[in-house]
């Protein structure tokens, strides 16, 4: 019951829009949320939502089935010849409806804010409905027990009332149980969907989105007074002429490359990630940027030592970077442009090679010092 809904998110990346595509061939959205098209998807999902609404379908299947026991306990004790015994357990049933009535109220209207309330949900809640309905009509047949002369009238009407609510309440769960198996097949499809809309499709890296996500984790970490992070842009020099001279075939295999080297080499710290176009970023935790910057370079050293071979013909591939630690007052924004400034350096200083930008100075990696190197690399 925990996982009978699911939301979709817009991805408006590459990867989501792939994804999602084949999950539109395999699945009737229609079916799911009651509409005629299958684009028709509801746009205000969350990962909260859906574990908020999950989290309320599972209370309401327990709830029912507490109230079931409820009214089966009432239903046993009818047959006794103890009036006494009968009325307090027909007061103490009343208590329990009335508060089961209740609970579904809330939980419906709070599922009516969380959920889409077309199609399947729709129907679901007009059943939950349905059985509220039912337990009212209980609550007046119970009534009658709090007086002793009417109850030999009421038990009749009273042991139909609660096998209606039995049979509504076993049709209610099966509903629920097929509801919930064919909804769960298609919110793991669409968590993996979701997954893959935070991954560059050509590289398999991380893409820009799921880049953004991180430096805001760790960005807001720092401005809570935690350790500093840095940052890198990485730039393949020439690309152009991959494309030009060898067709965009060997272009993207020139950035699949790349982006193996950056995927081996990286500290299992940091975060690589797509930038976009020919250009890679590193997110370096708890570094600061002149260690970075040693990180960095090895990373560019590696890259030009790697061999790439297209077409029986050896490629010199090289990439240019910058590199920025995060400063007090920075916003994002801003030590993404010292980092790109850095890069700028490294660009007009000949290409293949390291610039860090350091409040406000550039410094070339031939500046490193031997205290700065100290810093341990361990590769993912």
């Amino acid at each position: 019951m925990a996982d009978i809904w699911t939301l979709v998110g817009g991805a408006g990346y590459t990867a989501a829009v792939f994804a999602f595509g084949r999950l539109s061939s395999s699945f009737d959205w229609s079916t799911l949320f009651g509409t005629g098209s299958k684009k028709a998807v509801p746009q205000k999902s969350t990962k909260d939502s859906r574990g908020a609404a999950a989290g309320l379908l599972s209370e309401i299947k327990q709830e029912l089935d507490t109230h079931s026991a409820s009214t089966r306990r009432l239903n046993e004790q009818l047959d006794s010849a103890d009036h006494d015994l009968i009325c307090d357990q027909a007061k103490a049933t009343r208590t329990d409806n009335s508060e089961f009535q209740k609970f579904l109220d809330d939980r419906c209207s709070e599922l009516e804010r969380l959920l889409d309330s077309r199609g399947s949900v729709k129907k679901l809640l007009g059943n939950l409905a349905g059985h509220r309905k039912r337990a009212n009509e209980l609550d007046g047949v119970l009534e009658k027990f709090e007086d002793p002369a009417q109850i030999e009238s009421a038990v009749s009407p009273l042991r139909e009332c609660i096998r209606d609510l039995q049979d509504h309440n076993k049709r209610l769960q099966a509903e629920l149980d097929q509801t919930r198996k064919a909804v769960a097949q298609q919110s793991q499809q669409l968590e993996q969907a979701q997954e893959e809309a935070r991954v560059d499709a050509l590289t398999g890296l991380p893409n820009r989105r799921a880049f953004d996500e991180k430096i805001e984790e760790l960005h807001s970490l720092f401005g809570r007074g935690n350790s500093p992070y840095a940052v890198a842009l990485l730039d393949i020099d020439h690309f152009k002429s991959f494309n030009d001279e060898h067709g965009h075939a060997v272009g993207d295999k020139v950035l699949g490359f790349v982006a193996d080297v950056l995927r081996g080499t990286q500290r299992w710290t940091d975060h690589v990630a797509r930038y976009g176009g020919e250009e890679f970023v590193v997110l370096l935790p708890r570094m600061t940027g002149h260690k970075a910057k040693f990180v960095i370079d090895r990373h560019r050293e590696k890259i030009e030592r790697a061999a790439l071979t297209v077409d029986r013909q050896n490629l010199s591939v090289t990439v240019s970077a910058g590199v920025a630690e995060v400063l007090p007052g920075d916003t994002i924004s801003k030590v993404l442009a010292r980092a790109d400034a850095a890069l700028y350096a490294a660009k007009a200083a000949g290409r293949n090679q390291t610039c860090l930008e350091d409040d406000g100075t550039i410094v070339e990696v031939s500046q490193l010092r031997p205290m700065d190197a100290e810093v341990e690399c361990p590769v993912a």
